[in-house]
This record gives structure tokens, sequence and C-alpha cells, in this order.
């Protein structure tokens, strides 16, 4: 009996261990830190940002828990996936902001990134036009920043400097990120020039196709 017990113990001191290893690693686990640059709290640009919401057949719908889903013209659901936390701040487009953090929210179809990076001038004086057609969401958490592009049903994962209460400015050469609340002695200022999010801003476009591979018989395959 002793014996029965040991080995009931050590399988279930096991198991979790097991969950752990075969638990799937999520979208914005291990994703490499980005290089946020210390603000002063004099340096304070326009921020004002005069554009008129963008609008379309594609449909962006966030709930209250950080489901979110992208739903094409057709009614068809793109994508479906969750967020690191519960949305707790919400923009669209250049940096306008929404109402609710929850709710559904129209974008189109053409908008620069769904060119690719080919649709953006990185050289403009004002960068926000180029951003026309997405979605940020930052979580409750405040660890990230949650980046969709409805358009190509596509979503990246930016991790925030650190601190708390944060407050985002989307300003026409850069992000920037600012907290309330921050250790004794830490910044509470932070930003990064957009061509620093060139790589990341990347995974939002148009992702190609691996091509198909030939046979004997059709060596360059057509479809």
């Amino acid at each position: 009996m002793r014996l029965v017990a040991l080995l009931l113990m050590t399988a279930a001191l096991a198991a979790p261990t097991l969950a752990a290893q075969g638990r799937q690693t999520l979208p914005w686990e291990k994703i490499q830190p980005l290089d946020w640059q210390v603000e002063s709290d004099s340096e304070r640009a326009d921020s004002s940002v005069a554009a008129v919401p963008s609008s379309g057949p594609v449909e962006a719908r966030l709930t209250v828990d950080g489901t979110l889903s992208v739903r094409d013209a057709r009614g068809i659901i793109r994508l479906k996936t969750g967020l690191p936390g519960r949305p707790l701040k919400a923009w669209r487009d250049g940096g306008l902001p929404l109402s609710s953090p929850s709710g559904a929210w129209l974008f189109p179809t053409d908008s620069p990134l769904s060119q690719g990076l080919g649709g953006l001038q990185w050289g403009a004086e004002d960068f926000r036009p180029f951003l026309r057609g997405l979605l940020w969401i930052l979580e409750d958490g405040e660890g990230f920043l949650s980046v969709v592009h409805p358009a190509t049903a596509r979503v990246i994962h930016l991790p925030l400097p650190p601190g708390r209460d944060l407050h985002l400015r989307v300003l026409p050469d850069r992000l920037e990120v600012a907290a309330s609340a921050v250790d004794k002695g830490a910044p509470r200022r932070w930003s990064i020039r957009w061509m620093g999010l060139l790589a990341r801003l990347a995974a939002l476009g148009p992702q190609v196709a691996p091509a198909k591979p030939g046979s004997a018989l059709a060596p360059f395959p057509k479809d």
C-alpha cells in the first residue's frame, strides 16, 4: 500500500510539470523588448489629430473580457483571438481615442499597410496618416499594447516600458508612452520612433503564401 501511495504522489507532482511543458505558447510570450527611449517631461510635442475616422466593410469587435474578432465584408470571421488582458483604453487610425475600449468598429480594406511596407512613407513629416485602418488597444495589465490591422486580420503585441496607469500619444514622428505611477527614480515618459517599429509593423501587412512544391508532371504549378 505504501508503494502504491508513493507512486500516486509522484504522478500527482509530475502532472503540473507535464501540463506546463505541453502548454501552447501565447502570442505575446517571449516577444523581444522594444528600444524605448527615455524622454524628459519637458519634451511635449503636439499630439492633436485633425483626422476623420476611417470606415469600411471590415468589422473589428472587442469584448470586455479581451476577445477580439474580425469579420470581412462577407461576414466571414477572419480572426478570433484573446488579448493579454481586458481592454482598458483604445484608439484607432493615427491616434483617435475611442469612447469605449470595447465595442464594434468599421475599418477599410485599402489601408496603407494593406499594401505592405511599400504603402508607407517613412520620411513623411507626419506619419500618422499612414496609420489609417489600425486599432490600438491598451490592456489592463499595461504590459502590452496590441495593434490590430483588420484589413489583413493580423495583430501584434508591443511590449511597453515599466510603469502603471499608462497613457498613449501617437505623435507625428514617434509613439510615446507616459506613466502616472513609477518606482522611485524611474523615468515616467518613453518614446520610440516609427522607424524603430518597422519590423513589428511589417507583421501587420499581407502575408505571402508559400509557393506550392512542383512535381515531375507539373514542375511549375500555376495554382
